[in-house]
């Protein structure tokens, strides 16, 4: 008897404190995707469109809350952990339990976070096609999202919000996935011997500021970033809601040509200094979204190149018929002109039609 009602006083005393909330959520697709070579495959859309996520929140009173997420990826063909993306600090594919996991802290003051997640950058919705294989704005996911990374997001104020992030370099030795001009073999801590670049580069911890303005049907973002290779961009977009469409538009500012090379030569993959332009609609209809949107470099991105044979554009159009409110039957496709493979938007058209339900 006493033992029980110690046992009960215990638990009386427990349920004192605050309480913490734990949700499973995430998301499977398949489907067939033809690559711009022809190569067919299945499975996957993309390496983050298969996943799920364990998410706790706690309420500690007095305007405080901590939430800590863990995400997991893995290839809905084979159940193997997603082949996109490989370890930051081995550079080896299957090192990572979580392709996600962090902690965050909410006040008054704003929200810090700290591990590896999506930034500000990578989930500001400016990109129908996100960072696809269609994707219209592939510097988005090169970086928006590291290794060793802490945020402050700011309370919004008259719609205005301020960020900054910073990614330690020691948590990211190797880029987690190849794009937007980066390849996850470079050994970032090595000596950069690559010739031909603008500017010299080093392995440096990547930062950002930037700054969201939300107002009823329109968003807003801009910000300014140093890579993990020491170089800068910006980026400046907006969208605007009317109801009966959605429309977006974009600049991104690589500043300095991208490349590395652990050896004295040119670099075999990067990408070279431009400005991208990306403009882009989505249109609901009933049960369906379509999206149409369209990318064009101001110049050549292959750093070998000045000649305008590889001024990239890439066009993409995708439609989305929602089954319900968790399932979708999803086609999306891209046609690339004066493409680059060393650059990684490679000439051609590729697609993906298949089903994804969300729970």
């Amino acid at each position: 008897m006493k033992k029980t009602l110690i046992a009960l006083a215990a638990l009386a005393a427990t349920s004192a404190f605050a309480q913490s909330t734990v949700t499973l959520s995430g998301s499977i697709n398949y489907g067939v995707g033809t690559a711009v070579t022809g190569i067919h495959s299945y499975g996957n859309w993309k390496g983050d469109r298969t996943g799920i996520t364990i998410a706790a929140v706690e309420d500690l009173g007095g305007g405080l809350k901590v939430t800590a997420a863990a995400n997991m990826r893995f290839s809905s063909d084979t159940s193997e952990q997603s082949r996109s993306y490989v370890s930051t600090v081995s550079g080896l594919r299957g090192d990572n339990l979580f392709e996600q996991s962090s902690i965050a802290i909410d006040s008054s003051f704003g929200q810090v976070r700290v591990g590896r997640f999506t930034n500000a950058v990578g989930v500001a919705p400016l990109h129908p096609f996100e960072d696809s294989g269609q994707s219209t704005a592939p510097h988005q996911a090169a970086n928006g999202r590291y290794s060793s990374q802490i945020q402050y997001v700011s309370p919004t104020v008259g719609g205005f919000q301020v960020f900054a992030f910073n990614a330690q370099k020691s948590g990211n030795i190797y880029h987690t996935s190849n794009g937007a001009g980066y390849s996850n073999a470079w050994k970032l801590n090595s000596a950069n011997l690559a010739t031909g670049l603008t500017d010299a580069t080093r392995h440096a911890n990547a930062n950002s500021v930037g700054i969201n303005y939300r107002n009823g049907p329109v968003y807003a973002q801009y910000y300014t970033l140093t890579d993990l290779l020491g170089l800068k961009s910006s980026k400046l977009g907006a969208s605007y809601d009317l109801g009966v469409a959605k429309l977006y538009a974009s600049q991104f500012t690589q500043n300095s040509n991208i490349g590395f090379s652990a050896t004295a030569g040119a670099s075999a993959l990067g990408k070279k200094a431009h400005k991208a332009t990306e403009i882009a609609v989505q249109v609901p209809m009933g049960a369906w979204m379509f999206s149409l949107g369209s990318y064009g470099a101001n110049g050549d991105i292959q750093l070998d190149k000045a000649d305008g044979s590889t001024k990239t554009a890439r066009t993409a159009w995708g439609a989305t018929y929602n089954f319900s409110k968790r399932t979708q039957a999803i086609y999306v496709a891209s046609s690339t002109s004066k493409g680059s493979t060393a650059a990684m938007m490679p000439t051609g058209k590729n697609q993906w039609l298949g089903l994804q339900h969300n729970f």
